[in-house]
């Protein structure tokens, strides 16, 4: 991505999910597999509406192919490249996710991870942590960093 790259941050504030949506995109443009991607934030923060936009950049799906895996922990989009998007917000921790054999997925493609926090000591070295926070009705604070905790 032309402000954020594995080893460079990002931060700033988007006022729209449209904004949210181009960032993920201009982000998928740059990632490249095989790359982990962990995302944290509420319910409603925008992480989903990133990766519309990471699997249009990267892949060239269609943003209304991408949906929040829930109920089914992972949702496999193919285009250019495939994508694993896993949403962990049922998820019990990383015993579970270790049974599913999802850590298989870290080599392959691009995974992004919504709700990361839930696997913390699982995600690899070189993981891409993205942190998105509401700061107003429809005001979103994404931070974009090598580091799990942005603060460090």
């Amino acid at each position: 991505m032309k402000r954020a790259m594995k080893n460079e941050s990002f931060s700033g504030i988007l006022s729209s999910s449209q904004e949210m949506e181009r960032l993920g995109e201009e982000f998928g443009q740059a990632v490249s597999p095989p790359a982990v991607i962990a995302f944290y934030g509420d319910l409603g923060a925008g992480k989903t509406t990133f990766i519309k936009g990471l699997a249009r950049g990267a892949a060239l799906v269609s943003s209304r192919e991408v949906n929040s895996p829930t109920f089914t922990y992972l949702n496999i989009y193919t285009g250019t490249k495939e994508i694993y998007h896993f949403d962990l917000y049922r998820l019990n921790g990383g015993d579970d996710f270790l049974s599913m054999g999802f850590d298989e997925y870290f080599n392959k493609g691009i995974c992004c991870i919504e709700w990361a926090e839930r696997i913390p000591s699982l995600l690899p070295p070189g993981s891409i942590h993205i942190h998105i926070q509401s700061v107003g009705e429809t005001q979103r604070k994404v931070t974009i960093s090598s580091e799990q905790d942005p603060s460090r």
